[in-house]
């Protein structure tokens, strides 16, 4: 006995929930020329965007020598550094040195993060150019160097607080700053071309922030630089404080040991 239309009809319309296809014969079969429709205008699979260009990361405790490190962070009691605690080393790894001078104390660590796109339509490295570019308007960084009033130019106050340094009196729960919390002590620089800015010289992009704040336990300044080189985002962060707040740090000094720490970490991607 052969089955009805009704019934045909009611297994086609299982089929298309199931399927996805949109249209059936009298007979209760699918339309071979919806089928063909359907293929030709979508659900198409996607090709995965390349891989990036770096599939790992250098050994982060190891990329600077002792000299580079003697120089910004003299007196340290350990040059080995203290790497940095993570859940996978071939994706983010980092190292922290600190040292002493006559003018307060020197901290330094450096970052790097190799950017996985979870997204097959994009890329690694466009993902790791997306993510640049937001820590970029985080940062406050004028996009037009010099710019009147643009955050982190001359004379402009700070728009993000620095991080205490681990280890830093300024880090001690309970401890407020003197003046408004986030506040600089002075204008973060007197030259504008000391101002946060964007780098042209280092890797595929780059930016450079300076910060100076006043606590109660100090002063203390905080140089961010940050680049990207292909699919690999690099944070340098050196900072210098002291227990004298009539004593300012400079930032001349700092940022020319960030840029140079900037130089050698490049030449260690690979």
């Amino acid at each position: 006995m052969q089955p009805s239309r009704g019934l045909l009809g009611i297994v086609c319309a299982a089929v298309l929930a199931v399927s996805g296809l949109s249209a059936c014969t009298a007979d209760g079969d699918a339309d071979p020329a919806a089928v063909d429709a359907k293929s030709a205008t979508g659900d198409q699979t996607i090709v995965p965007a390349p891989p990036g260009k770096y599939r790992k990361l250098p050994e982060p405790c190891g990329s600077l020598g002792p000299d580079t490190l003697k120089k910004l962070v003299p007196n340290a009691p350990d040059y080995t550094g203290d790497a940095e605690l993570t859940y996978d080393t071939n994706r983010r790894v980092g190292c922290t040195w600190t040292g002493e001078t006559s003018q307060g104390n020197r901290y330094l660590q450096i970052d790097f993060e190799r950017v996985v796109s979870y997204d097959p339509g994009v890329s690694d490295e466009a993902q790791a150019e997306s993510d640049y570019d937001t820590k970029v308007l985080q940062a406050g960084i004028p996009t037009t160097p010099g710019t009147p009033g643009a955050p982190g130019a001359p004379g402009a106050p700070a728009t993000t607080p620095p991080v205490a340094p681990p280890g830093s009196p300024a880090g001690l729960p309970g401890q407020t700053p003197t003046t408004a919390p986030a506040s600089p002590a002075t204008s973060p620089v007197t030259s504008p071309d000391l101002a946060p800015r964007l780098l042209t010289d280092v890797g595929d992009a780059a930016f450079l922030d300076d910060e100076l704040m006043t606590r109660d336990s100090g002063v203390h300044r905080d140089i961010t630089l940050v680049f990207r080189t292909a699919n690999v985002l690099v944070t340098v962060s050196y900072a210098q404080w002291s227990a004298d707040k009539a004593t300012a740090p400079q930032s001349a000094d700092l940022q020319q040991g960030a840029e140079q720490v900037a130089d050698v970490l490049v030449k260690t991607i690979k």
